[in-house]
């Protein structure tokens, strides 16, 4: 009788043990299931956090191909501009500083600038450059920066806006005598006056003229409609 006992008593034990095992055992798979949902809920919370974080910030790949072709045709007129900049600065640090200088290095110059300030307008503007200067009358001399003041004016108050407006600037020599025009549409309705015109800049250039030239040359300006004309006459010499 006492053995029975004994083993009804082991059995009772062993069964409630294995009892409590199970049950821990799938208290333990509940807690890991819910602490798995949890960190994947938790990880999914975060992928949607960081995406509505850099949704603004995706590109769209032809974007970025635009962007490449424009960075890549800037750099072609960067380099273009720096070239002709080099030049400009070597012109003002080596080359003006005599009181004169021959008419081909200071009509070069002038292209230079023209085409540094070219950048500052739209591709389609209509920009029109000639040069009529015969190779025996480069070597002619004129003083530096003479023709300056008139291009830079054409690019200052040029109605750049409009369709159908231009700048125009022509270099020319017959014999000994060095022309400058040039000419460009202003703003509709826009008098000389009020154009921004006839300021300190004009008043120094027409006293250079002047000083340098007297009664050999000639500075013309007129406005007719909403074109402004400017042509520059000066006699030149030989560097003798």
């Amino acid at each position: 009788m006492g053995d029975r006992f004994y083993w009804i008593i082991i059995i009772v034990l062993c069964v409630g043990a294995g009892c409590l095992l199970w049950l821990m055992y799938r208290k333990i798979q509940q807690l890991t299931k819910k602490n798995r949902e949890l960190s994947e809920q938790k990880e999914n919370d975060l992928k949607a956090s960081l995406y509505l974080d850099l949704a603004p910030y995706k590109l769209d790949p032809h974007l970025l191909k635009n962007a490449l072709n424009a960075i890549q045709s800037h750099a072609y007129h960067s380099y273009h501009a720096l070239d002709k900049l080099s030049n400009v600065l070597d012109y003002i640090l080596y080359e003006s500083d005599d009181k004169f200088v021959k008419l081909k290095d200071e009509v070069s110059f002038a292209q230079n600038l023209i085409e540094i300030n070219r950048l500052k307008v739209s591709p389609l503007f209509d920009l029109h450059m000639r040069i009529k200067i015969a190779p025996e009358a480069g070597n002619l001399i004129i003083a530096p920066f003479i023709t300056i003041n008139p291009i830079e004016n054409a690019f200052k108050h040029a109605d750049v806006q409009s369709e159908n407006s231009f700048i125009s600037i022509v270099f020319e020599t017959v014999e000994n005598t060095f022309f400058l025009s040039v000419s460009y549409k202003i703003q509709p309705n826009t008098m000389y006056k009020n154009a921004g015109h006839g300021g300190i800049g004009d008043k120094t250039f027409k006293k250079r003229l002047d000083k340098l030239y007297g009664g050999n040359y000639k500075l013309m300006t007129e406005q007719k409609d909403d074109v402004y004309h400017v042509k520059l006459e000066i006699k030149l010499h030989a560097n003798d």
